[in-house]
């Protein structure tokens, strides 16, 4: 079916300045379109993540591929249609132009937001404060950031898996002299193998992501656990509607590797034994888990810390709680209260609140979802926002988020039922969207380089990732600026994974449209410019310390590439 029908026939619109500006418009809204419909796609796979068990299959597989969507449908409808060798223009132009963008503006802007001080021995001021100083110093060699090994292995599969582009480029020169259908014909074979071996790069890479996604300290482990910390505090989910579901999937995990290992025998004690506060860990708590726990829970203690003394009031306790979702009536937080100060000095440090809400956790887990409050009642009476769980400040903006009608009152089973419904139906809409609107967005990108006489490669090369990766540049440089190692290594290695999956589902695609589709591969210059790229990337990948010179080094690649596809395309290479 010709979706593009349904939509203005760009070519119709009139040949003039005013026809010019109209189409520019109809470019503007698609691309505005298409932008949310990406971020529905995103923000409705990580709602996923706070669901346990998917979170594994989640974060390592679905995010990644839904995130290479966009880009994908794009290079799917130019490659479709009667003009489909001129339209593959605008395919080549989104394919280069997405991965050279987010190996290049969200890289320089991730160093750029993560910056430190450097020691005379190169090693980043991580545990000063202020780490940066002065404040907004922008020494070229002084300033820098660190890397951990998940951006070096990430590297290394994206240096991999760019070598597929080989497989049709090189082909692609030697029946470069034949006319179009005989580059096609002597190209198909290559393209057929492509294609598979993007396939067999895909799965291996989206297996590696998976098997990794049940280790501790993995790019997914801590990703996620950002993630739901943000969740409770923007009023997704409760403390209780996403911590209960990780305490029992763990435990079931546990039990289950007990019972299926010969030394150990399940055991049938009474699981309501209470615990000390100063337990090094509570019974059924894992060391896992309860590094977890502290992690997420760090941010929203540290907001009522104001003056720093590691302790809480009864008042500040109530508040918290409600600033996780959790509604108490007085009466329960002074209860609360009693139980987690365990010395006795009438206020409550931090190991007294991480464990007292582990037994806050298991007192609900054993009441069970059929007990659970009707007075429970969640209420827009939040202190924090996104931003505060990234920096752990308290928000001075007094208008308050409010957890969802649909939400309220809801068991934490519940609540995890109404979050994949929801999920599902914003990944099921943004894809509906994407699908619909890629086809009359190749069209109208490809009529502005035919009216501008630019070609159709530059305007897809720079307009198209604005729209489908629009998002990435503004998230690397929000969440570089907690300046921690791992929030950096969690940026550039998710960079890099983007560029693996252009590597192998977007360019997939391409090489089934080439062999399908009868097309000949004519992108020498553009393929020469994105292979270059990523060597360069993955050189700077494999550094530790990446100073603030080197990210406008990096920054430099963007223009310096389409420079280099000019020339090239000039002197005849293409």
């Amino acid at each position: 079916m010709d979706i593009g029908k349904y939509f203005i026939e760009v070519k119709e619109l009139p040949q003039t300045t005013e026809g010019l500006v109209q189409l520019l418009f109809l470019g503007g809204t698609y691309g505005y379109i298409l932008c949310y419909a990406s971020n529905l796609i995103s923000d409705g796979s990580e709602l996923l993540l706070l669901i346990p068990s998917m979170a594994g299959i989640i974060g390592s597989v679905v995010l990644p591929m839904l995130g290479a969507v966009p880009d994908g449908c794009m290079v799917l409808f130019s490659g479709l249609g009667p003009e489909a060798q001129e339209q593959l223009d605008v395919g080549i132009g989104t394919l280069a132009g997405s991965t050279i963008m987010l190996l290049t503006i969200p890289w320089f802007l991730s160093i750029l937001g993560g910056r430190v001080n450097l020691d005379k021995k190169g090693v980043p001021n991580y545990k000063g404060t202020p780490k940066l100083t002065p404040p907004g110093n922008f020494d070229l060699f002084n300033n820098g950031v660190q890397v951990s090994d998940m951006v070096h292995t990430s590297a290394y599969v994206m240096l991999l898996t760019s070598l597929t582009y080989l497989v049709i480029q090189i082909p692609g020169m030697y029946y470069l002299e034949g006319s179009r259908s005989e580059q096609a014909a002597g190209e198909k074979k290559f393209a057929q193998f492509g294609a598979g071996l993007c396939v067999l790069f895909f799965v291996g890479y989206m297996t590696l992501q998976y098997r990794n996604s049940g280790a501790p300290d993995t790019l997914q482990d801590k990703t996620r656990d950002e993630y739901i910390a943000q969740a409770i505090a923007a009023k997704k989910v409760t403390l209780l509607g996403v911590m209960l579901a990780e305490y029992k999937a763990e435990l079931r995990e546990r039990l289950e590797n007990r019972a299926t290992s010969p030394y150990h025998k399940v055991s049938t004690a009474d699981e309501t034994t209470s615990f000390s506060p100063r337990a090094a860990n509570p019974p059924d708590f894992s060391d896992r888990y309860m590094k977890r726990l502290r992690k997420i829970l760090r941010p929203f203690f540290r907001v009522y810390d104001a003056d720093d003394s590691n302790s809480l009031q009864i008042e500040e306790l109530r508040v918290l709680f409600e600033d996780m979702g959790e509604k108490l009536t007085r009466q329960e937080v002074a209860d609360l209260f009693d139980k987690f100060d365990a010395d006795k000095n009438g206020s409550i440090d931090y190991d007294e609140f991480v464990q007292g809400v582990c037994e806050f956790i298991l007192t609900n887990e054993q009441v069970g979802s059929g007990k659970y409050r009707q007075a429970h009642r969640l209420r827009g009476m939040s202190n924090l926002s996104r931003g505060d769980v990234e920096s752990g400040e308290e928000s001075e903006d007094e208008e308050e988020d409010e957890i969802p009608d649909d939400l309220k009152a809801l068991s934490p089973e519940q609540q995890q039922r109404r979050i994949k419904l929801r999920s599902l139906g914003m990944m099921g809409l943004g894809t509906a969207i994407v699908i619909i609107i890629s086809d009359p967005m190749v069209d109208v990108l490809s009529e502005i380089g035919a009216r501008t006489g630019i070609p159709a490669f530059y305007i897809a090369f720079v307009l198209a990732p604005m729209a489908s990766n629009a998002s990435e540049l503004v998230a690397a440089y929000n969440y570089a600026q907690k300046k921690t190692r791992t929030s950096i290594s969690i940026s550039l290695a998710t960079l890099l994974g983007a560029a693996i999956m252009n590597n192998t589902f977007v360019l997939g695609i391409f090489m089934l449209l080439v062999c399908t589709q009868n097309l000949s591969w004519e992108f020498f210059a553009e393929t020469l410019a994105i292979l270059i790229v990523q060597f360069i990337i993955g050189m700077f990948a494999f550094k530790r310390v990446h100073t603030l010179i080197d990210g406008f080094m990096i920054l430099s690649l963007y223009p310096l590439s389409l420079m280099l596809v000019y020339v090239l395309q000039a002197y005849g290479w293409d």
